[in-house]
């Protein structure tokens, strides 16, 4: 079983926290087979690191979709491993990964509990945070294999208060196998923000297994310059209904509805 992960990185600002997200991923007690990093911006010294376990890719375009999708592309592994560029995991994930793969069957996306830090590295406990953030956490094994209408919403605002979140939240927290989402590179590309619930989305449209453990193998970085913090003050809401737009699009095409 082979194992490809992949980083990506938006913008030169956030090159000092992707060099940690790097480090956190090259010692790992069970090293990726693969490391793609998938970058808006050129700086040698990233190079030099990613170069003895994979390669960077100079993507001209910043947006998640298309850069997800390119790494995705260029991978040879079996499983994809997704990372952001401000994250990090803990020195076991891979090898943890690697067993619950093997022992599972049909199992297609996985999805672990995160810890938040600070821009430091410090851990903080979600109560220190917007509601929004303990809201997120599931503290209960859970395995799906549903059927996806399940998870249409009427607008907007009903969507992004969902209590499915949890099974998916946080790009970080998630692998996948690799074929389903070479199947529908088309629609990763098209992604604007929230890339999580449209891998978890499109898996589960193909028939597989999801399953959600509440093991802390993330370490999810809480800091100005994140996506969420913008999408929790009301900015970006045009991108937002686009992205809920496409998981409902995947919905209504889904192998696995039933009336």
């Amino acid at each position: 079983m082979k194992i490809t992960t992949i980083i990506i990185s938006t913008t030169r600002a956030r090159a000092p926290l992707l060099k940690q997200a790097i480090s956190s991923v090259i010692n790992q007690s069970r090293k990726p087979d693969e490391l793609i990093i998938v970058s808006s911006y050129t700086n040698n010294e990233i190079k030099e690191l990613v170069n003895p376990y994979g390669f960077v890719i100079h993507h001209t375009s910043n947006k998640v979709g298309p850069m997800w999708a390119r790494g995705i592309k260029e991978s040879s592994g079996d499983i994809i491993a997704f990372l952001d560029d401000d994250d990090e995991w803990l020195q076991n994930k891979l090898s943890h990964i690697e067993k619950v793969f093997k022992n599972t069957t049909d199992l297609g996306l996985y999805h672990n509990l995160f810890q938040f830090i600070d821009i430091n590295g410090n851990e903080i406990h979600c109560n220190e945070l917007p509601t929004y953030y303990c809201s997120v956490i599931l503290n209960k094994k859970i395995i799906t294999k549903d059927n996806t209408n399940k998870y249409i919403r009427l607008d907007i605002n009903e969507w992004l208060h969902a209590d499915y979140w949890q099974l998916f939240y946080n790009t970080s927290s998630l692998l996948a196998l690799r074929d389903p989402l070479i199947k529908r590179l088309d629609i990763i590309e098209s992604v604007n923000l929230y890339s999580d619930a449209i891998l978890f989305i499109l898996i589960l449209s193909q028939c597989f297994i999801v399953l959600h453990e509440p093991i802390i193998l993330t370490k999810y970085r809480i800091h100005e310059m994140q996506t969420s913090r913008k999408i929790l003050n009301g900015e970006l809401m045009e991108m937002a209904i686009k992205d809920y737009e496409l998981f409902n699009k995947i919905i209504k095409e889904s192998a696995c509805n039933s009336d």
